[in-house]
């Protein structure tokens, strides 16, 4: 008796806890850049009790993190395109409030329509990400054109178009 009464408790604790979702991989469907807001396809299947699987939904309204400060006015942007992975993170609790400054009824707890999502992991590292860790450099890529900072410099590959002063100083400045 004991013993049934044990392995209930480890079953509904199992269950409690298969049911809290935290991050998981996903992938964009679209992407609204006038709103910020996405649709995702989690990159994972469901496990049913049965021991079958189902694929989860796609998830809407998901916002997407950019690197942002000073009340929005500096930013790094890029585009989002369908197919980018990107990491699916799961509120504690509803964003409504967060995202309209109200409160709803949703008393969702770890609920998959609760998430936001980092967009950039994919299950292979890119041709910058190796540059950037074989020369200790933050590199910025898009298509061939590139800036690499390293200890040594700046290294641009590309045209480059200055709309505005450029003053310089101590330093050589070549321009063809």
């Amino acid at each position: 008796m004991v013993q049934e009464l044990v392995q209930r408790l480890q079953e509904m604790a199992n269950d409690t806890v298969n049911g809290v979702h935290t991050a998981l991989p996903g992938k964009i469907i679209s992407f609204d850049p006038a709103t910020g807001l996405a649709v995702i396809s989690p990159s994972m299947e469901y496990k049913k009790p049965d021991g079958s699987t189902i694929a989860y939904p796609d998830i809407s309204g998901v916002p997407i993190v950019f690197p942002q400060g000073a009340g929005q006015n500096t930013s790094i942007a890029y585009p989002v395109k369908a197919g980018d992975g990107c990491l699916l993170i799961v509120s504690e609790q509803s964003l409504d409030y967060w995202m309209y400054q109200r409160e709803t009824a949703s008393e969702l707890r770890f609920d998959l329509t609760n998430s936001i999502a980092i967009v950039g992991l994919f299950t292979k590292a890119g041709p910058g990400v190796q540059r950037a860790c074989s020369e200790d450099a933050v590199v910025i890529s898009a298509g061939a054109t590139t800036i690499a900072v390293s200890k040594v410099g700046v290294d641009i590959t590309g045209d480059v178009t200055i709309k505005g002063s450029l003053t310089t100083s101590g330093g050589t400045v070549r321009l063809n």
